[in-house]
């Protein structure tokens, strides 16, 4: 299924994604810069890593945003990373790694979820599939043989392993990020997220913040204090309620 929508900054973009109602719009929000705002403050952005890459409409974004970053992009799922690769084919700053980010190397099956980008290796409540089995690999190592440089602008939604691929990452590889999005699914792992960032870094935005699920944004501290810090969330919220109108 094709949608086509516009970039931030207005530019069109065609985006393959799964034959759903529910990937087309998750794709279209993500595209359009509402699901992960950039943060404009942010400059000399080298790298950037896509944890739990989808379909690719994350690392599209990112990589419009970031023209002269490497953009990182990690799916394990063969069906979804072809669609991931048919999307970033014309970006010659994205890197796409077949395996999914965990606290170990590991070989698990993947659980069907209501669609893929919500399959997961905890099989949860209900009757699920097993959809095939996955590769992961321990974050740190990854970061280590890519050669340890800064990532400057981290996501991680991979579906309840965010705080292993945290853990993995270690505190100092969090502390050198600017910009951190991260999703959480149960109030376990918001409190031990919140451990894990709150030293290094500030709670910035949240497009979703609830007790067992969200979505936000933190800020290295030495940045959140920028000038343009608060316009940049005003904006936000001015053209969220713009659409809601």
């Amino acid at each position: 299924m094709q949608i086509e929508t516009t970039l931030i900054g207005g530019d069109p973009v065609t985006f393959e994604c799964e034959p759903t109602i529910t990937s087309a719009w998750m794709c279209t929000e993500i595209l359009e810069g509402r699901t992960y705002p950039v943060v404009p403050f942010v400059d000399d952005v080298r790298t950037v890593w896509d944890a739990g890459a989808n379909v690719g409409a994350t690392t599209v974004h990112f990589a419009h945003a970031y023209p002269n970053a490497t953009i990182h992009s990690f799916e394990p799922t063969t069906a979804t990373r072809e669609l991931l690769d048919r999307n970033v084919a014309f970006l010659p700053n994205v890197q796409v790694h077949p395996y999914g980010l965990f606290d170990v190397d590991a070989r698990l099956d993947l659980y069907s979820g209501d669609d893929s980008g919500q399959n997961s290796i905890h099989p949860g409540s209900g009757d699920k599939k097993v959809v095939e089995q996955i590769d992961l690999r321990a974050a740190g190592d990854v970061a280590a043989s890519l050669g340890d440089v800064p990532i400057d602008v981290l996501k991680v939604d991979v579906e309840g392993c965010e705080v292993q691929v945290l853990e993995s990452l270690g505190p100092g590889r969090i502390a050198a990020a600017k910009v951190i999005y991260v999703e959480y699914d149960h109030r376990s792992a918001r409190r031990r997220i919140e451990e894990l960032l709150l030293p290094t870094h500030e709670l910035y935005y949240a497009s979703l913040l609830l007790l067992d699920q969200g979505e936000s944004v933190y800020v290295a501290r030495s940045l959140v204090d920028h000038p343009d810090a608060t316009e940049h969330l005003a904006d936000i919220l001015r053209r969220a309620w713009k659409r809601s109108e």
